[in-house]
């Protein structure tokens, strides 16, 4: 009988939340990892891509103000598109390894190297410092050597909250994807 009344009697005094309202924010998510810690974070890991890691890209934004398209489906030619002024972002890139690729995959005649992917990853808070803002369609350049540029065309911006662009779910950084073009397409 003690143990069985003791229970009784505690669950008796125990309130639960019946009230449909929703509590926020969920507390709990910063307990051991507050906004100060994130901070620090964020700022040492931003220090170390502008000050030791020495990878920049241009980026080519696309001036959509001063573009001439056509007025019946919007569609501009490789001369009517009007750029803003190039700016050099401090960041972290990645460049797949090439394709080998062919024209005639039959015989595999006409090879060539379809040079991979760029996968580029910056802070946010750098490109509000430069007052930037990527996008689809955009272009960037990485200086392989003084002598030879290599351009990429934007084609995904992931700004998620995914764990791959974030700390603790406190976003980091944004994440570009771009594919290798030609000199008949962009040439800087």
């Amino acid at each position: 009988m003690g143990v069985k009344f003791y229970i009784k009697k505690i669950m008796a005094t125990i309130q639960f939340n019946n009230k449909s309202t929703r509590r926020v924010p969920i507390h709990r998510n910063n307990l051991f990892y507050d906004e100060a810690s994130f901070a620090f974070e964020r700022e040492v890991g931003k220090n170390y891509v502008e000050q030791d890691m020495g990878q920049t890209v241009v980026l080519y934004q696309v001036d959509a103000s001063k573009t001439q398209s056509d007025s019946v489906y919007g569609e501009t030619n490789s001369n009517g598109v009007k750029y803003k002024i190039p700016v050099e972002i401090p960041c972290v890139y990645r460049i797949d390894e090439p394709e080998l690729m062919a024209y005639d995959k039959e015989k595999n005649l006409g090879t060539y190297m379809k040079p991979g992917k760029i996968t580029v990853g910056v802070y946010p808070e750098t490109l509000k410092e430069l007052g930037v803002e990527a996008k689809k369609g955009d272009y960037i350049m990485i200086q392989v050597t003084e002598e030879h540029s290599e351009y990429f065309v934007l084609n995904a911006i992931n700004e998620g909250y995914a764990n791959a662009h974030s700390l603790w779910g406190r976003r980091l950084w944004i994440t570009w994807e771009g594919y290798n073009v030609d000199a008949s397409e962009f040439n800087g």
